[in-house]
């Protein structure tokens, strides 16, 4: 009778169960080669029934900046990186997919290769267009009636400086405060439809990451000082290459992250913010002492109108919309982003590059 513990019965058992599953699987060995791949992935991505194993994963994966991260995180780059955000690709047949991979470690910690898992998100893609599409047509239809009103309450405002009750200037500034808020929502909004609709990141350019991160910070010392908050910036050990990318998107992404360490660090808190590279890419890291965030929370902020309220953030006002446009925009760039994060242990903030090649300088 054979052993239902033996390490043959064990693998044969595992390999049909990967078999089997909807979800596509790819696995790779430290030198980024495919060693196993499930008949889901090879249907998802339109291989041939009868592709072997055994070649480098861009022979698989028709997606070039999937392959480099896939291959980095096969061979342990960088060292500390254990999850990638969902990255989504086009795939034929107007076919949309998205992956996510983490590294297979043994028992000494070493990185023995990576798993991906691919799933079809061409119906939520499609679901995701009509929505923005409506959200940017009525965001458009409300800018201009609202931007009037705001002006006009201004105006009356003003008017009244001085000569009028108190609870009438109160209501006043209250309406016209909370109309500046639609007009900022309906601005993220439009950035959003923007992003999605490749409207964005066109024309990209040689950018200096070091000259731009003290720009943003230079910007908003004066908001953290508001808050008595130390923000600070800590430039790398050694010259780094420039990044290809669109100067404004870069602004936004780290002008973003850096408000909103801002926003949800108490009085009295630090900041920092940290380059280096990191393999191919460049890495920023925007590390805060703040509220901090629980785990079950940490899967869903990067998801559109998403607040994390406590009794410490209820007083932080927003859209939900910033982390969203931070993650688009990476997404463009071919960059990506992952946070840590603990309740009143603050919250770290990891932004990946690639870096520019040579001739692009």
């Amino acid at each position: 009778m054979t052993n239902r513990h033996d390490p043959a019965t064990e693998k044969s058992r595992l390999h049909a169960i990967i078999e089997a599953l909807p979800t596509g699987v790819l696995v790779t060995n430290a030198q980024g080669s495919v060693v196993l791949m499930n008949p889901a992935l090879k249907q998802q991505i339109g291989l041939p029934d009868n592709m072997e194993t055994g070649q480098a994963v861009g022979n698989y994966i028709p997606d070039d900046n999937l392959c480099k991260l896939i291959l980095e995180i096969s061979q342990g780059r960088p060292s500390d990186f254990d999850a990638m955000a969902p990255y989504e690709f086009p795939a034929a047949h107007e076919k949309f997919l998205q992956a996510r991979c983490r590294p297979v470690r043994g028992a000494a910690r070493e990185c023995l290769g990576a798993v991906i898992t691919i799933e079809d998100i061409t119906a939520m893609k499609v679901i995701d267009r009509l929505k923005n599409e409506f959200v940017a047509k009525v965001s458009h239809e409300l800018r201009s009636p609202l931007s009037t009103i705001h002006e006009q309450l201004a105006a009356v405002l003003s008017d009244m400086m001085g000569g009028a009750p108190s609870t009438d200037t109160h209501l006043l500034s209250r309406a016209k405060e909370k109309t500046q808020g639609l007009i900022s929502l309906i601005g993220d909004l439009l950035d959003l439809s923007r992003i999605e609709s490749g409207a964005v990141c066109t024309t990209p350019k040689p950018v200096m990451l070091e000259d731009l991160l003290e720009n943003i910070i230079a910007f908003l010392n004066a908001r953290a000082a508001v808050k008595h908050l130390r923000l600070t910036f800590e430039p790398p050990d050694e010259a780094l290459p420039p990044v290809q990318a669109d100067p404004l998107a870069l602004e936004s992404i780290f002008g973003n992250l850096v408000t909103n360490a801002i926003n949800y660090t108490a009085e009295g808190g630090h900041i920092d913010v940290r380059l280096y590279r990191a393999g191919m890419d460049l890495k920023v890291e925007v590390i805060d002492n703040g509220f901090g965030i629980e785990s079950r929370h940490l899967d869903k902020i990067f998801e559109r109108f998403y607040r994390v309220k406590t009794v410490k953030t209820r007083y932080v006002t927003g859209t939900g919309l910033g982390l969203p446009i931070v993650k688009g925009l990476l997404d463009v760039l071919g960059g990506r982003i992952s946070v840590a994060s603990a309740p009143g242990q603050g919250s770290t903030f990891t932004v990946w590059l690639p870096a520019a090649a040579p001739h692009a300088s």
